[in-house]
């Protein structure tokens, strides 16, 4: 047997010792006991039982609803489950939000403002966006009026050749039209 054949061996084994059924469920202590493993080590060991498909249709239920471990068929318990995974990565991602803010507004370097004019522009000077398109086509084939409806809506930049372009039809400067402020 290879490293390979022995580790999936070990998984075999830990998945078998796991009991069905939320009666059932078996505990850190227990599971230390009967792997002889260390709480971090089962616990670990559980993560990875948690994210390999096998194939079969048990879930490994890690719930701090109940008190131990437990694998299951019943949809119903597992949809539970999901519910309380996902609560669970919001409730974690609720503190980057404010995180960012403490960041971001300590390191004002790595903030990057940018001033997008090219709808403003455009409008003044009562183009359309057909016919700006078609004044571009002759430098760039591939711009059409979605890609500029998604740079007017900062959704994304223009490159710097398609901005020097634009900039050249609105006879304005590439700046004017949108402005980094690094």
């Amino acid at each position: 047997m290879n490293n390979k054949d022995i580790k999936v061996f070990r998984f075999v084994f830990y998945w078998q010792s796991i009991p069905t059924e939320k009666e059932n469920a078996i505990t850190y202590e227990k599971l230390m006991s009967e792997w002889n493993l260390s709480r971090r080590a089962v616990r670990r060991i559980l993560h990875e039982l948690s994210v390999i498909d096998n194939g079969d249709n048990y879930v490994l239920i890690r719930s701090s609803k109940t008190k131990g471990f437990y694998k299951t068929d019943n949809i119903r318990e597992i949809l539970l489950y999901k519910q309380e995974c996902l609560n669970r990565g919001r409730r974690i991602f609720q503190a980057i939000k404010k995180i960012n803010r403490v960041v971001y507004s300590e390191d004002n370097a790595s903030q990057i403002t940018i001033q997008n004019n090219l709808r403003n522009v455009r409008e003044s000077l009562e183009m359309t966006q057909q016919f700006v398109c078609d004044k571009m086509k002759q430098y760039d084939e591939n711009f059409d009026v979605p890609m500029l409806s998604k740079m007017e809506n900062g959704v994304c930049l223009p490159t710097p050749y398609q901005r020097a372009w634009l900039a050249s039809i609105y006879k304005t400067t590439p700046e004017f039209l949108i402005d980094y402020d690094f």
